[in-house]
């Protein structure tokens, strides 16, 4: 069962709020007085009845002025049903199934028997708690929590111990073996007291003393009866329990399970798949071959293809003269760009000897120097005249210094050509130069190209435009070509549209009738092999070869429940009767022999009354006899103190045993359950936990073992949580609800919440998990609703 949607028409600080609930692990988050612990209340209220003023319980009545009560949407396996509570005192109750707008006729029995057999105790003690919960763990006793935890499988055990606890507390307060002012061990001291001054006086009455032993006989002998009728009581007790298991243990003999082959599931879906699949495609092919039937392809038509050879060669020439154009169109381009860089005309390459001219004048002063410095050294070595040697430097340097000033001359003048470019980058735009002369030879190429190839086109295509009324558009010849196709294939393409069509449609009808021929060949084929695998021959008998499989399940899953609520010694003992008749006798005579047992006790009962009364009459007006009465009474009060005293200890023991009874039929389950998840909730710390009679103990990781009393108190904590929820787990087959958790862990440490948190998110796969809390900030959640 899982909650899928709230809606409060009233109910404390909420009026008129919807919230929709997710599955697995949903999260509710609200700081502190946001209203997360009455969303609990109100879905508790809406499942159990909403609470009262008795005992001062908060009623939560809304605060302005709304109708109480609101609606749940809940998934069963019915389907989805709202449940609906309104008002407080005078409550209506209606349930609707969603799927189809109808109410239930009798809402309270059927939610009853939905919940059966959770009350609303039951739901508190299994499915619902709080930080309350675990901070009521941490004021008990250690030992007080062991006996919780070994209780815990018994529905409302929590009452149940508290009970016990006050028991032993006020029995503890009448006595205690070594204690002097406890009011039964001043009575017992007293008493002692009392019989020995008795014993002192005794002897002057031996009548008094042979009547006093007869009457200690008589109550020796009622001692003896009134354990008698104990031992037969726990006797009878025994029986009817035996009784009441051996129905469950009879039922169990009774269950037939076959050794039936396993059926996967999933196959017989995919054989239900493939089936629906087959059927659709053998509906599709017959629908095919319907269509197929209906199409008429018409004859075809002779076209004259003349036009339509010459328009498409006027494309391509079309298309040529378009490339000429372009080319045309850069080289222009590109001649611009030449041009654009120059003031006036674009000049003529330079020769070698023109861009020597235009290196760096470092080279004739090197070479003026070298050779004056060669001079001077010819003449020293020569041993010419000085006057030799000024003239040679003179006409030397009149020579270099010509040749200098006429370099200089032809750098002006292609300075000036190539204005306003500096020497480099006349250097640089030499090789374009070179080729603005080709460029203009091959622009004037182009355009003889151009106009004979428009003069051809414009002939070609002038017949057919006359023929079809269409003008020539000298500026844009592609578009009145595009034109001139456009009209003279409508005609003809009319008509072979017409037929294309239909033949096509013709073609992919056939296509998809193979296409469906050959998918149904393999869905088939894919069939087969799985009746094949189960041997088989239809879906249907697959069907009953799956039903009978699950059927065989349940029964095996009904005889292990069975099994598993009696205990292996209950079991042993069951099997020496052949049937329940044989218990019922047994039953039926100690029934019988109790019912003596107490006949013979009342008559020692009289009769000490009636020896009683004759002591009182033998010295009624003597000392002893006033000693006698106050012994007696003393006695009296003694008995009742002590029997009260042994009640209660009785009391705490049998609830202890009967807590411990009811547990164990679910707990080697639980305890499975419960050992997983203590060791996921301890990061591994304890790895397991040991159940012996009446003592719990946990493992660590090291194999050391300790008490639950040994343990610390949040390591109790984590411990009671892992028992909690594997006793939801545990009896999920029997009623599945969603668990909830009001801010459960807010005394937890981190690494301790972060497991806690993953465990319930884990269960939250299987089970819807509601999870309120006030801070999320080191947690990671996909599904959050922020009050």
């Amino acid at each position: 069962m899982k909650i899928k949607r709230l809606e409060i028409s009233g109910f404390g600080r909420w009026s008129q709020e919807a919230f929709d609930l997710s599955d697995g692990m949903q999260v509710i988050f609200g700081q502190n007085e946001s209203g997360k612990t009455t969303l609990r209340a109100f879905i508790v209220g809406a499942l159990f009845g909403f609470p009262t003023k008795k005992n001062g319980h908060n009623v939560y009545d809304p605060k302005d002025g709304s109708q109480y009560g609101g609606s749940l949407i809940l998934e069963t396996d019915e389907g989805d049903v709202k449940i609906t509570r309104l008002n407080r005192t005078k409550t209506t109750l209606t349930i609707t199934r969603l799927i189809n707008q109808t109410e239930i006729i009798d809402p309270e029995k059927w939610l009853k028997q939905k919940l059966s057999p959770l009350t609303r105790e039951a739901f508190d003690d299994i499915f619902n708690f709080n930080q309350e919960d675990l901070t009521r763990i941490s004021q008990i006793k250690s030992v007080d929590f062991q006996k919780l935890l070994l209780n815990i499988g018994a529905v409302g055990s929590t009452g149940w111990l508290d009970v016990m606890a006050e028991f032993d507390k006020s029995a503890d307060k009448l006595f205690a073996p070594r204690a002097n002012k406890r009011p039964l061990n001043i009575a017992i001291k007293e008493y002692e007291n009392a019989t020995e001054e008795l014993h002192q006086k005794s002897a002057e009455l031996d009548d008094f003393m042979l009547a006093e032993q007869a009457l200690t006989d008589l109550e020796s002998q009622q001692n003896e009866q009134e354990e008698k009728i104990l031992t037969v009581s726990q006797q009878l007790q025994e029986t009817q329990q035996l009784v009441q298991q051996y129905q469950l243990f009879e039922s169990a003999k009774k269950i037939e399970i076959e050794n039936v082959p396993s059926v996967d599931e999933k196959q017989v879906v995919q054989a239900r798949r493939l089936q629906i699949e087959i059927d659709s495609l053998n509906d599709n092919i017959l629908r095919h071959n319907e269509a197929l039937k209906n199409i008429e392809v018409p004859h075809e038509v002779s076209d004259d293809n003349t036009d339509q050879m010459v328009l498409t060669k006027a494309q391509v020439a079309q298309r040529n003269l378009a490339v000429n154009t372009e080319k045309r169109t850069n080289l222009l381009k590109q001649k611009e760009q030449i041009e654009a860089q120059f003031e006036g005309d674009v000049p003529k390459g330079l020769t070698d000897s023109e861009l020597q001219s235009l290196s760096s004048s470092n080279v004739y002063l090197l070479s003026t120097g070298a050779l004056i410095l060669i001079l001077f050294v010819s003449i020293f070595i020569m041993h010419w005249p000085a006057l030799w040697m000024v003239i040679l430097s003179l006409i030397v340097t009149a020579g270099l210094f010509y040749k200098r000033q006429k370099k200089n001359q032809i750098r002006q003048m292609i300075q000036k050509a190539y204005s306003p470019l500096n020497i480099q980058n006349i250097k640089k735009i030499q090789p374009e130069v070179d080729q603005y002369e080709q460029q203009k030879m091959d622009i004037q190429s182009l355009n003889e190209q151009i106009e004979g190839q428009y003069d051809s086109l414009i002939q070609m295509i002038q017949p057919i435009a006359l023929k079809l009324d269409i003008q020539i558009l000298s500026d844009s010849l592609e578009l009145t070509i595009a034109q001139l196709i456009s009209v003279q294939q409508q005609e003809s393409l009319s008509e072979q549209s017409k037929r294309s069509m239909y033949v096509q449609q013709q073609n992919q009808i056939v296509t998809e009738i193979q296409q469906q021929q050959e998918k149904l060949s393999e869905k088939l084929n894919e069939q087969k092999t799985i009746f094949k695998e189960y041997h088989v021959t239809d879906l249907h008998e697959l069907q009953n070869t799956l039903d009978q499989y699950n059927k065989n399940e349940q029964l095996k899953q009904r005889y292990q429940d069975i099994m598993n609520q009696i205990d292996e010694s209950t079991r042993q003992e069951l099997l020496k009767y052949d049937d329940e008749t044989q218990l019922l006798e047994q039953k039926e005579k100690q029934q019988k022999h109790l019912t003596i047992l107490q006949k013979h006790a009342f008559e020692l009962q009289s009769d000490i009354a009636h020896y009683k009364a004759q002591q009182e009459q033998r010295t009624s007006n003597d000392q002893f006899m006033m000693l006698q009465q106050d012994l007696a009474n003393q006695k009296t009060e003694l008995t009742q103190q002590f029997g009260e005293y042994l009640a209660k200890k009785m009391s705490v023991k049998w609830i202890n045993q009967a807590l411990q009874d009811a547990s164990q039929n679910r707990f080697p389950k639980m305890q499975q359950l419960a050992t997983d998840y203590f060791q996921k909730l301890t990061a591994g710390r304890y790895v397991n936990i040991q159940f012996d009679k009446n003592t719990l103990q946990v493992v660590r990781n090291d194999r050391q073992k300790f008490s639950v009393v040994e343990l610390s108190t949040g390591t109790q904590e984590q411990l009671y949580v892992a028992f909690r929820l594997a006793l939801s787990q545990v009896i999920k087959d029997i009623i599945n609800m969603p668990i909830l958790v009001d801010d459960g862990f807010v005394n937890f440490d981190l690494s301790r919440k972060q497991n806690v948190i993953a465990l319930l998110t884990d269960i939250g796969r299987n089970q819807q998990v509601i999870y309120w809390t006030a801070a999320i900030h080191n947690e990671h959640f996909d599904k959050v609703i922020e009050l």
